[in-house]
């Protein structure tokens, strides 16, 4: 049978529990106290840096600014403040003369592909991108250089004929305009949406800056020339683009379909490819172009 507990006196009543000790004590209450002084600190400093310009905001501002502060950029740390289009123009011969086209805006044609679209192919960026890319290289140049860069890549070898420029004359001359220019004609890369970082590093009219830019425009006469010729069913024999940017409106002005600022027109003189299209990347463009514009 169970068993009954019995008191001290034996009479089997419930014994009555001892009285507890008093919780916390001073532990808790310094755990408190530092609690609402870390509270009233925060609401402090925040009050300081939202409230109206006073003696402690400065105070304040300077001492926990470069710990603590925020600012919209966090966000969106390298936030574009323009836009740019790659826009290509070509030439092919026509009974023997050469014929130029009017000037095809391919970045406004992939956007205009990609609206509505959640989630667009990357495709639909690649000459957004490359203008991008050339462009900071192309601002890593002296000014002498850019100069130079923006005239023609070709010469003309007899007969009425014309052809590339050899890439290591271009190198040798496009390097030599820099030394001549001196360390004083550098500007440095300032746009704040350049993707490539890095070029601005090259600034100094080294060798490997103009490198980086003749690469990139190699690029882009390959791809002016794949888009020109499904563009318009032609053999290619010459290509030139430019790139407009322009400035985005402020926030007040983010509605307006009127810019504020005038775009700017950087355009690069005639480049010739050294061969033929490739068919099968031909083919691709093809069906892009047919995709994009339904030609």
């Amino acid at each position: 049978m169970p068993t009954v507990a019995t008191n001290a006196a034996g009479d089997g009543t419930t014994p009555s529990p001892a009285a507890a000790p008093p919780r916390g004590g001073p532990v808790v209450a310094v755990a408190t106290a530092l609690t609402l002084a870390i509270v009233a600190g925060y609401v402090f400093v925040s009050a300081s840096f939202t409230l109206p310009p006073t003696a402690a905001q400065a105070a304040v501002r300077q001492t926990f600014a470069p710990y603590f502060s925020q600012q919209w950029n966090v966000f969106a740390p390298n936030i574009m403040r323009s836009n740019r289009e790659l826009q290509v123009q070509v030439q092919w011969r026509e009974d023997g003369e050469l014929v130029h086209s009017e000037w095809i805006d391919v970045t406004e044609t992939e956007f205009a592909a990609a609206r509505g679209i959640p989630l667009p192919s990357r495709i639909s960026k690649s000459s957004f991108n490359a203008a991008q890319a050339y462009m900071s290289r192309y601002n890593a140049l002296s000014s002498p250089q850019k100069t130079r860069v923006r005239d023609t890549f070709i010469e003309a070898v007899g007969g009425g004929e014309f052809a590339p420029i050899q890439d290591s004359r271009l190198l040798d001359e496009i390097d030599a305009a820099g030394s001549a220019g001196g360390d004083e004609e550098f500007e440095p890369v300032t746009d704040a949406d350049v993707v490539d970082e890095s070029a601005a590093a090259e600034a100094s009219g080294n060798r490997s800056a103009v490198v980086r830019f003749l690469r990139y425009d190699y690029m882009l006469v390959r791809f002016a020339s794949a888009f020109g010729s499904a563009y318009f069913d032609q053999d290619v024999e010459r290509v030139r683009w430019r790139v407009e940017t322009q400035r985005t409106n402020d926030f007040l002005h983010r509605f307006d379909d009127e810019p504020q600022s005038e775009a700017s027109v950087v355009t690069f003189g005639w480049r010739q490819p050294g061969r033929d299209v490739d068919p099968e990347v031909l083919a691709i463009f093809d069906d892009v172009v047919e995709r994009y514009t339904g030609r």
